[in-house]
């Protein structure tokens, strides 16, 4: 029995992201027979089938599912044995992932990535989007290396799950510009009770926006949900409702060019925790690290042991 090769948990991974043996060969720059075989070989020396084959491609099983998060998980620290050996931290190069909460994603990763890349040239960086169930998911398959996501008083990241702070985001409320509301120095959710709300839906968002009224015995009136954060906005801007967020665009207008305006919640709410977020019992790549260090410089905050 032959011993199971990193070799064959690289093609492998590659089969299963791709689907299919001919483009898991172009990925790895093998021939299709060549990759076929190690597939055998690796199911052979686990004593499981990992894919069902069929004339669209490959589909994964039960195990096999299991086995490419264990795959990713041990090539992932192969990578970091590379990265350890060197000994210039600017020398960093690899793949690595990184996975963003939506409505953080265009406002705060384009900054970061234009620095990181920047300083580490060799490095191959790629992002992914989504709520923050999709991110965990993404984290326990090892489909991402780290995730920029939210928490708060609300919610608490899963156990396996360790954030690394960077900085609170605090509420505020979004208004039509013609608003009697908007020429308030503040608005309470005393004020919003009776108004249309349109409200941020894209999980844990609702959770959080919706415990700023029930802390205060305000029940909002909900008129419209939205899990797209410009659909939000428009739909504020035509004069469809308020709605509260956290995270502020670097312009005043909705996509088609109305303006907007924002006011603080009064009194002021705790803000969500915005950090950096790995698995617990994966200890994060250099690359891994080099990031988190690049979204304290680029985003004005500090963060302490992110890979203790």
């Amino acid at each position: 029995m032959h011993e199971i090769s990193f070799r064959q948990l690289e093609y492998f991974v590659a089969a299963a992201e791709t689907g299919s043996v001919t483009a898991a060969a172009a990925k790895v720059h093998l021939t299709q027979s060549a990759v076929s075989t190690s597939l055998a070989e690796l199911e052979e020396n686990l004593g499981v089938q990992l894919f069902l084959r069929h004339a669209r491609g490959l589909k994964l099983t039960a195990p096999g599912r299991q086995a490419l998060t264990d795959a990713r998980r041990l090539l992932s620290g192969v990578d970091g044995l590379r990265d350890s050996a060197r000994e210039v931290q600017s020398s960093l190069s690899g793949t690595l992932v990184v996975g963003c909460y939506s409505t953080l994603a265009a406002v705060l990763l384009p900054r970061v990535i234009a620095d990181f890349v920047a300083k580490y040239p060799e490095v191959d960086l790629g992002f992914i989007e989504g709520s923050d169930q999709f991110l965990a998911g993404q984290l326990r398959s090892v489909s991402c290396d780290i995730a920029l996501m939210y928490e708060g008083d609300e919610f608490r990241l899963a156990k396996d799950l360790r954030m690394t702070a960077l900085y609170a985001a605090e509420p505020y409320v979004l208004l039509p510009a013609d608003h009697p509301l908007a020429a308030q120095d503040g608005v309470s959710v005393a004020d919003l009770a009776t108004e249309p709300m349109i409200l941020f839906d894209l999980p844990p968002g609702a959770t959080y926006f919706l415990s700023l009224f029930r802390h205060e015995n305000v029940t909002p009136n909900v008129r419209y949900r939205a899990s797209n954060f410009e659909m939000v906005r428009s739909l504020v801007a035509h004069g469809l409702g308020y709605s509260v967020l956290t995270q502020h665009p670097g312009i005043s207008i909705s996509y088609d060019g109305i303006e907007l305006v924002t006011r603080p919640l009064s009194p002021r709410r705790p803000g969500l925790t915005i950090g950096i977020v790995r698995l617990a019992d994966l200890a994060p790549s250099r690359r891994a690290v080099a990031f988190a260090e690049q979204c304290a410089e680029t985003l004005g905050g500090a963060i302490d042991s992110f890979d203790g």
